[in-house]
């Protein structure tokens, strides 16, 4: 190919991109322009899209992993309490950015890193109420009340599941501690 029709494919595959210009019309001028030969622009598409999906799926092993690496920090080591929070405020502040990130682009990927923000958040809040307060009442309104955020969280976006375990969560706090205790 010339090198104009390299720079207006170039060009019209920028506009489909971007949405410059409806697809069905890009496509129709990229049939146009590369005759129909559509797979060496696809093969090229396709290398430029791998490098993304590896960051993406990259940050959702990390978010994997995040769950139980702070748990070990909090339970089985013995660095500073203050050490510990700011391990769990860092993993906390990303979690919850790669949820807000996802939120419109990959629900698939929204929804573990929603989750795994709420445990940090339960996590992060009992381990400040530990510090500051010893009750047992403490802990338990605490944790209560995080339920509640997830019954509140799950009722905004609309997912019956979260609903369903801050629901859950709140009868067994209540349960263990007016019962059990």
């Amino acid at each position: 190919m010339d090198e104009r029709k390299v720079t207006i494919i170039s060009e019209i595959e920028y506009w489909k991109q971007h949405k410059l210009l409806p697809e069905h019309y890009c496509n129709f001028l990229l049939a146009l322009y590369t005759e129909g030969e559509d797979a060496k622009a696809s093969k090229k598409q396709d290398k430029a899209s791998l490098f993304p999906n590896m960051v993406e799926r990259f940050q959702l092993l990390l978010l994997c992993l995040s769950l139980p690496f702070s748990f070990i920090v909090i339970y089985f080591t013995e660095f500073h309490v203050n050490l510990q929070l700011v391990i769990l405020i860092l993993l906390l502040i990303h979690s919850a950015s790669l949820a807000i990130y996802y939120k419109d682009k990959r629900p698939a990927y929204f929804h573990p890193a929603f989750i795994t923000s709420l445990f940090m958040l339960l996590m992060l809040s009992i381990s400040v109420t530990n510090v500051w307060f010893s009750q047992p009442i403490a802990t338990a309104m605490v944790i209560t009340s995080n339920f509640l955020f997830w019954m509140i969280a799950g009722y905004k976006l609309k997912s019956k599941y979260i609903i369903v375990i801050g629901a859950l969560g709140s009868i067994f706090v209540f349960l263990y501690y007016f019962l059990w205790n």
